[in-house]
């Protein structure tokens, strides 16, 4: 299997995280991390080292240890016995099976959105911030709202059990968001390419075409792969194309 791009320099994680207000510490210490590595402030492979961290956060080292735990649990980090805690590192079957069941969940989501005509406009103002950040050049950002994006169309389609699946697995997709859109030339692209799929889910909503829901969904979470899984050594053809293709659409 082929791992993706490990990070350089000594690991000591330091002087990307601000220092924690009152609360629960380690809940604080767990989100403030959870965000870095999703976002790609903290890169597949990379050590993170408790002390420093802890040093950045401005709390003692048992809310960053107790954090580490949870990440763990989410499988965004990995510990290695005797050499410490790092990000996880992705393969491209890690790609390919995320991105499957991502286009799994949001199909069904559409489809219920279309059914129950939910309204889009949320999720509008959301692509608009995306847009925003884009224009700035603030790819983490972008990152996090292309992430609150997919929660949010999840959200949308008012199923409890639904929104609770992709809130398990959101670690994850926003690990594989941000290595995608790493490989964008200009980060604006990211964000104009959801403009349109919203345009097909309120089309399809209008006419009740769940199947035309479903395909502008599968065809938006594929459109972006050949890069980044040739960096990750697969083959894009192994995230699965859209089931039906409806009629009329090339």
């Amino acid at each position: 299997m082929v791992k993706g791009a490990r990070a350089s320099g000594d690991g000591r994680s330091r002087g990307r995280l601000g220092r924690l207000e009152q609360g629960s510490l380690s809940e604080r210490a767990y989100g403030a991390i959870r965000s870095s590595i999703i976002s790609g402030r903290f890169a597949p492979g990379e050590r993170l080292v408790e002390e420093a961290l802890a040093e950045d956060l401005g709390v003692s080292r048992a809310p960053v240890r107790e954090a580490f735990r949870k990440l763990a649990d989410e499988r965004l980090v990995e510990e290695r016995p005797r050499h410490g805690t790092y990000v996880r590192e992705f393969t491209a079957k890690d790609f390919v099976d995320i991105y499957n069941l991502l286009s799994a969940i949001e199909s069904l989501a559409v489809r219920l959105i279309v059914r129950e005509k939910a309204p889009l406009e949320p999720l509008r103002r959301i692509v608009d911030r995306m847009a925003e950040a884009a224009r700035e050049g603030d790819l983490p950002r972008v990152v996090e709202i292309e992430l609150e994006f997919h929660r949010s169309l999840c959200s949308a389609a008012d199923n409890e059990h639904l929104d609770n699946v992709f809130r398990l697995l959101s670690g994850l997709v926003g690990m594989a968001l941000s290595l995608d859109d790493a490989t964008y030339e200009d980060v604006k692209d990211i964000a104009a390419e959801h403009y349109p799929l919203l345009e097909a889910i309120e089309e399809a909503a209008k006419t009740g075409e769940e199947e035309r829901a479903v395909f502008a969904i599968r065809s938006h979470i594929r459109a972006s792969l050949g890069e980044v899984m040739r960096r990750l050594g697969g083959d894009p053809s192994d995230v699965l194309y859209p089931l039906v293709y409806p009629e009329g659409t090339d």
